[in-house]
């Protein structure tokens, strides 16, 4: 069925105002950043022996963090309900785009446990080595659904994929958790900012 000019006139202003109302997620994306850095450094001083912990807590540090950024993001939300532009294009896709990304990286944190427990092998812990590479790639998923809906953001997506090559090709090393931190401070952090600077702009 054909659309009316009226109708098509009402879905183009609806996109508009996606565009031009600021996103709301940057308190989100400074939290996560923080919180995923902390945990890289928490990786790299345990694999570096700096800390004297065992192969087991690289997993432990993993499953706090989320844990304590989840429940942050919970209280975030509850402040944010209600802003203007709440309900807009492009605040609901990075809704629902982040969320699944860390719904989604929760999960595979909770499979690698489970298949290092049950490996008893110490070297299975090894594999949370690709929790980097593959949130980098779901970082730049997010940022590129955001990025259509706001026509911003896009450098973040090419900076979010370039650590997803370099952090796949540290797999095993040490210096891997470094660059890790370091790109999700640039990628997640920097995208934070950066909303929050447009967030509180004046119009």
């Amino acid at each position: 069925m054909d659309m009316s000019h009226e109708e098509l006139a009402r879905l183009r202003a609806i996109a508009e105002e996606g565009r031009a109302s600021p996103l709301l997620g940057g308190r989100h994306l400074i939290l996560w950043g923080a919180a995923m850095t902390i945990a890289l450094l928490i990786n790299w001083a345990v694999v570096e022996r700096i800390l004297p912990w065992p192969g087991y807590s690289l997993a432990i540090s993993w499953f706090g963090i989320v844990f304590a950024g989840w429940v942050g993001s919970l209280l975030l939300g509850r402040r944010e309900a209600g802003k203007p532009g709440e309900f807009t294009i492009g605040n609901r896709i990075e809704r629902a785009v982040w969320t699944s990304v860390g719904i989604f990286m929760t999960l595979l944190a909770v499979g690698l446990f489970a298949r290092a427990s049950l490996a008893g092998e110490p070297a299975a812990w090894a594999l949370f080595g690709i929790m980097a590479p593959v949130g980098f790639g779901a970082y730049a998923i997010a940022l590129a659904a955001t990025a259509a809906a706001t026509g911003s953001g896009r450098l973040h997506v090419w900076l979010s994929l370039g650590f997803a090559i370099a952090t796949t090709v540290l797999i095993g090393e040490p210096a891997q958790y470094l660059v890790a931190a370091a790109g999700v401070a640039l990628v997640t952090i920097s995208s934070g900012v950066r909303e929050l600077r447009a967030e509180r702009r004046p119009e």
